[in-house]
């Protein structure tokens, strides 16, 4: 017996649109702004750029020049061989600065994200302020290393540690003024909604 081909047209795929999509976006904060919203965060945003850029493209020619005499001279400049190491750190503090001057880094506030209005004000002045006490905390453990720090050198070119640690002391002191500051600017004009862009 022949089956008759059914006559019922095929049902039409669903179509999924960017509404959907962002529907399905349960992902909250950790966006990156276009710029900080005041000004101790707007200098230490380009001051850290700076150092990141500058230390970026030391780091570059002493690499490039360690791997030219390795490979092409078989042999070895001391400062190519040890400056990168030296330069990272200072690398991590710009990187690590500018990041916090644009709340560019990552977070998770899946409460803080939900809440609304003064509770949420509340919430961001609470994390920035005790984000403030804990690296005003590790700037001061970071000043207490400096005498063991000072009394180390490198291996290769005998350079104190102390300039290589000297990031972190930079990088724990720079982001507890720029916490503070926050802080302080919520108190004043509360801090920004999701998506909200801040008010210089």
């Amino acid at each position: 017996m022949s089956r008759r081909p059914s006559t019922a047209e095929p049902a039409s795929a669903p179509v999924i649109t960017e509404e959907d999509l962002a529907a399905l976006d349960t992902s909250e904060g950790g966006e990156t702004l276009d710029r900080p919203e005041e000004i101790v965060n707007l200098v230490a945003e380009k001051a850290g750029a700076a150092l990141a850029i500058l230390t970026t493209a030391v780091i570059v020619v002493l690499v490039t020049v360690a791997v030219v005499l390795r490979y092409f001279f078989n042999s070895s400049l001391p400062v190519a061989s040890e400056g990168p190491t030296y330069l990272f750190p200072w690398l991590i503090a710009g990187g690590a600065i500018v990041a916090q001057a644009t709340r560019g880094h990552i977070a998770v506030d899946v409460l803080v994200g939900r809440l609304g209005g003064r509770a949420h004000d509340r919430a961001q002045i609470a994390i920035w302020a005790f984000s403030a006490m804990l690296l005003g905390y590790l700037t001061y453990l970071a000043v207490y290393l400096i005498p063991p720090m000072a009394a180390q050198s490198t291996p290769i070119m005998g350079w104190p540690q102390l300039g290589s640690f000297g990031a972190f002391i930079l990088m724990v002191a720079v982001m507890t003024l720029q916490a503070a500051a926050r802080t302080l600017h919520y108190l004043r004009h509360g801090a920004p909604e999701k998506n909200e862009a801040p008010d210089a």
